[in-house]
């Protein structure tokens, strides 16, 4: 993270606590040091600043689609904190280069399976394109959540602030000499979600709503 990423990184926390009642207690039993990979689920424009500044002084990086840049202060905030742009329809060597440069300096990736926001805050069905790469990296997974902020903009209009909850879960790691196709990967990045699902209110599990369905086949809890 810049200097310029870490000042405005203060000044956007202390925004976010004005307008949002946050409740991050869980995420402090997230290690301070990595490498590990941190799996959330993807509301709307608010959890990016929020996860990235609730975990300082951890060295965190996400993995953001490319058309974050098309808006500028967003695109500059995902440069500033040193943001690794992927093409969902086709991830580059570089993406993958860049999260195995973090991964081997201690730092921390948050990605978000499901691709895109679901803006009612129910959990869509997620896409594997990350699973080669949390294969390779070995690194811990975890877990994390929230919800509330699905109404932030009706609340906002109130002058109301928004009630946003955080839940983080124990830690997994993919079970090694897997090899991967397709169904594979859509097996695997579906077990991870059942992992998110278990920490959500019933009502927000959405495509991963019965949980009686999880299978943790490829996955092995710490």
């Amino acid at each position: 993270m810049t200097l310029a990423g870490k000042v405005s990184a203060v000044i956007i926390r202390a925004i976010l606590h004005i307008i949002c009642k946050i409740d991050a207690s869980e995420l402090k039993t997230i290690p301070i040091k990595g490498p590990y990979i941190v799996a959330m689920n993807h509301i709307n424009f608010l959890e990016v600043p929020m996860i990235f500044t609730l975990l300082l002084p951890r060295k965190v990086h996400g993995i953001a689609k490319k058309e974050t840049w098309d808006n500028k202060f967003i695109g500059w905030l995902a440069t500033q904190w040193k943001s690794i742009s992927v093409d969902r329809e086709n991830i580059s060597i570089d993406t993958f280069r860049k999260a195995k440069e973090y991964l081997a300096r201690d730092r921390i990736l948050i990605i978000a399976p499901e691709g895109t926001r679901s803006h009612d805050g129910k959990l869509a069905k997620a896409h594997p394109g990350i699973i080669s790469m949390a294969v390779k990296s070995d690194v811990p997974i975890y877990p994390v959540v929230h919800f509330g902020g699905e109404k932030f903009w009706e609340y906002f209009r109130k002058f109301k602030r928004t009630s946003v909850t955080f839940k983080t879960g124990k830690p997994f790691h993919i079970k090694a000499g897997i090899k991967l196709d397709q169904k594979k990967r859509q097996k695997i990045i579906d077990q991870i979600m059942y992992h998110l699902a278990e920490l959500l209110p019933e009502e927000y599990r959405g495509y991963y709503h019965d949980l009686s369905l999880k299978d943790f086949q490829y996955l092995e809890t710490y």
